[in-house]
């Protein structure tokens, strides 16, 4: 009965030690992730407080720190003149220079917290439409709210308890943290990020290596490598585990090696994929490239045409969709002269029908596709591919088509074919019908093959420019003999 008294009195002391050598080792390992996470070039200064975050800020400028406003207890005099001041280094910095990008970013962060400074002084009891801005980001803070979908953390990747903890919410890329994680963030915001590249990255996958990395995580500078090992201690009793790995994982989109803190493994279609090889498929992207991916998605900039002609050539839907793009912006011209459909606002009701009734979109990323012919989004191709876009234009073209032919004001406006005398009216966006490059006349394309493709009106307007010009020639002559 002794021992098993002397083993159970044994036990509280035993745990402390497992407490104590437990708590020493985790802070051992803190110390070595932030000494590791600290480790960034000598060459770049940042000069930040711990409640107002700022772009680490280029050597050249660190003279100007003291009138560019670092500091949160700044009043509205003060960060007037740092905007103003801002705004003069701007303009007299060289274009597309690492110093001038530092100050348009540092310009908006200032203007943003001048205007939050002016809401809180006017209106004390209300809440600013952005509480905090940090390197780019503008949060709002997201109190407690009902259980649903889980949140983690974008800087330290842990849970978001959403009962009981407040978080921060980006409104530009929906970067979500906890709220003792936002003065500690360095990912810069995508917005900003997607607003000075304007364009998806075009190549596919530009991995540059590791050693070009110096092994290290672009976004938060860990070492990508074997670390030193991590004492684990079980109940006194002292153990090591060796090799320890951080494991470097590859996005697809930027071709950079992250650690599994800024990298987790999301899947998302490659801009750069899809524009040159047609692929949707699915790749793994970092959290970076995934909210940046996200901002691009919904905004025609692609001009596919002019990336990769020969996709017209090889995907009959692609050509499919040209052609209906081509009509729907014949069709526009003809429907915002007309008197009658501006005032039923036939363009808004019929793009909002279809959208609404196919899935497509939004109500205002759709105007594009008849407002111009060759910009398409991300989006846009996706549901090209899955045959989505074709049947949407589909009926809008039938439904333009139809008040077009039954309108007296728009058939007013119809051409009829010059060569075959024919009283039967003709329009832009007929099949059987073609358009002349230089003088916008229509004709029926069987009567130009006849005439090999040669415009009568322009061959008109060129003997009528001719004779003016034999006249013109032969007045100055009998100027000259009188």
């Amino acid at each position: 009965m002794n021992p098993l008294r002397g083993s159970l009195a044994s036990i509280p002391g035993a745990l402390s030690s497992f407490i104590s050598e437990s708590a020493s080792s985790l802070l051992q390992y803190n110390s070595l992730n932030n000494s590791a996470a600290g480790a960034q070039d000598d060459d770049v200064s940042s000069t930040t407080s711990q409640s107002d975050k700022s772009y680490p800020i280029p050597s050249s400028l660190v003279k100007e720190q003291w009138r560019l406003i670092f500091t949160s207890d700044a009043n509205v005099q003060d960060l007037e003149a740092a905007i103003a001041h801002c705004r003069d280094l701007v303009m007299i910095s060289d274009e597309c220079s690492e110093e001038r990008r530092w100050l348009v970013r540092h310009l908006v962060d200032l203007r943003y917290s001048l205007k939050e400074l002016q809401s809180a002084e006017s209106d004390p009891l209300e809440i600013a439409p952005h509480v905090k801005t940090v390197v780019g980001h503008h949060f709002n803070v997201q109190r407690s709210g009902h259980i649903g979908a889980r949140q983690y953390c974008d800087h330290c990747s842990g849970l978001i308890w959403r009962m009981i903890q407040a978080s921060y919410v980006c409104t530009d890329c929906n970067f979500i943290a906890h709220q003792k994680c936002v003065d500690s963030i360095i990912r810069i915001c995508a917005h900003v990020v997607a607003s000075e590249r304007r364009y998806p990255i075009n190549e596919i996958c530009p991995e540059i290596g590791l050693a070009a990395q110096r092994y290290k995580c672009p976004e938060c500078g860990i070492l990508l490598n074997f670390t030193l090992p991590k004492p684990i201690s079980c109940f006194g009793s002292n153990k090591t585990e060796e090799n320890s790995w951080i494991e470097p994982r590859l996005c697809d989109y930027s071709g950079l090696y992250y650690c599994p803190n800024c990298h987790w493994n999301d899947y998302s279609i490659i801009p750069a994929r899809v524009v040159h090889n047609w692929d949707f498929t699915q790749y793994k992207v970092s959290r970076a490239s995934l909210q940046e991916i996200n901002l691009f998605y919904e905004k025609p900039l692609i001009k596919l045409e002019e990336a990769n002609p020969k996709l017209f050539v090889f995907l009959e839907k692609l050509g499919n969709v040209k052609k209906l793009r081509q009509n729907l912006f014949y069709m526009r011209k003809y429907l915002l002269e007309c008197r009658s459909a501006t005032e039923e606002k036939l363009l808004d009701k019929q793009i909002t029908n279809h959208l609404n009734n196919d899935n497509v979109g939004a109500n205002e990323s759709r105007r594009h596709l008849i407002q111009s012919t060759e910009f398409y989004s991300i989006n846009d191709l996706e549901l090209i591919e899955k045959g989505i876009l074709v049947d949407y234009l589909q009926k809008v073209f039938n439904a333009f088509d139809q008040h077009i032919r039954n309108c007296e004001l728009c058939r007013a406006k119809a051409y009829i074919c010059e060569i075959c005398d024919n009283n039967e009216v003709i329009f832009p966006f007929d099949d059987g019908c073609i358009m002349c490059n230089k003088c916008n006349s229509i004709y029926h394309r069987v009567c130009m093959t006849r005439k090999n493709m040669s415009c009568p009106k322009c061959i008109r307007l060129q003997e009528r420019k001719n004779h003016l010009a034999i006249v013109n020639a032969e007045d100055i002559s009998d100027t000259d003999d009188i």
